[in-house]
């Protein structure tokens, strides 16, 4: 793939997908940094990711933005969990993908209480393991240029027979079919 810039997206729904590691944050974090100097509002970041971190020797996580920013609301959870690698069987794995599912529905009505025209989502495969598809398209409906990434890979797929994995990939594939864009690492 070649390198894309974010006024290459502007204007655009816009979906970086791929595998644990191959830089689907670093992208949309480089993305950010290009948005921060060319749009004069203010954007939000629905940081969906939990705290960078290494589970079972896979490094997982991480903030899009580790600084503040004057232009940039970050709207974060540090409580987020890493289901499928921290579970010891399906039903804590659901435990805690429905716990994430709690808190990524709190950050999107956040986000829809109060509306930015830029909108970047890190980790929203996060938020799909068990939460509606319907209210994260309103808020990325709410905004007219949106980055988001997500988990769209094999590394993660044992996830105790809950069905989380499978209910994952097919969500992330029906955000990707409303997405403008579609960046596949």
């Amino acid at each position: 793939m070649r390198e894309c810039s974010f006024s290459e997206l502007r204007g655009m729904k816009t979906l970086i997908v791929g595998d644990v590691g191959v830089g689907k944050t670093a992208l949309t974090k480089r993305l950010l940094l290009d948005a921060v100097v060319q749009v004069s509002g203010l954007i939000t970041v629905l940081d969906f990711a939990p705290p960078a971190q290494k589970v079972k020797g896979i490094d997982v996580g991480g903030c899009l933005l580790e600084d503040s920013h004057p232009n940039v609301k970050c709207l974060y959870s540090r409580l987020i969990k890493t289901p499928r690698l921290s579970a010891e069987d399906c039903y804590e794995l659901i435990r805690m993908a429905n716990f994430n599912r709690e808190i990524t529905e709190s950050l999107i009505t956040q986000f829809l209480d109060s509306p930015t025209d830029t909108l970047f989502i890190n980790d929203v495969s996060i938020h799909l393991q068990q939460g509606n598809l319907r209210e994260l398209w309103n808020a990325i409906s709410n905004a007219s240029t949106v980055v988001a990434n997500g988990y769209m890979g094999s590394t993660l797929k044992p996830d105790h027979g809950s069905g989380v994995s499978e209910r994952e990939k097919f969500m992330m594939r029906q955000l990707a079919a409303k997405m403008d864009r579609v960046i596949e690492l």
